[in-house]
């Protein structure tokens, strides 16, 4: 028979560890992109070729990509995390970052209005 209290205990520290990460992970890919996209600019005030930090310019977009498909990994984590939730029947509510996990990654257009 599986202890309760140590089965909602383990379910709370999942939920206490994933939050930390998804925000890391979309930290990390706002910082590369930035400095993504900072490059270009940089290398024509400076008046360099445009091979001049292409090499690099490379390795970061290859990081960024890299970074976009953990970001993915730990949303497919993220519910694979609620499955096993639902699947040991612990209540959806008190788990922090588990709380109303999608069963699918979703994007929605939000788009502004002017006012």
């Amino acid at each position: 028979m599986l202890n309760a209290h140590a089965l909602h205990a383990a379910a709370h520290g999942v939920a206490d560890r994933i939050a930390p990460i998804e925000a890391a992970i979309d930290e990390s890919f706002a910082k590369a992109a930035d400095l993504l996209a900072y490059l270009p600019g940089a290398r024509r005030e400076a008046r360099l070729p445009l091979s001049a930090g292409h090499d690099a310019l490379m390795r970061v977009l290859a990081s960024l990509n890299s970074i976009a498909q953990a970001r993915g990994e730990m949303v497919a984590a993220h519910i694979a995390f609620a499955q096993t939730r639902r699947d040991l029947r612990l209540p959806e509510t008190g788990f922090g970052s588990l709380v109303g996990c999608p069963d699918h990654a979703q994007l929605k257009v939000v788009h502004d209005k002017a006012a």
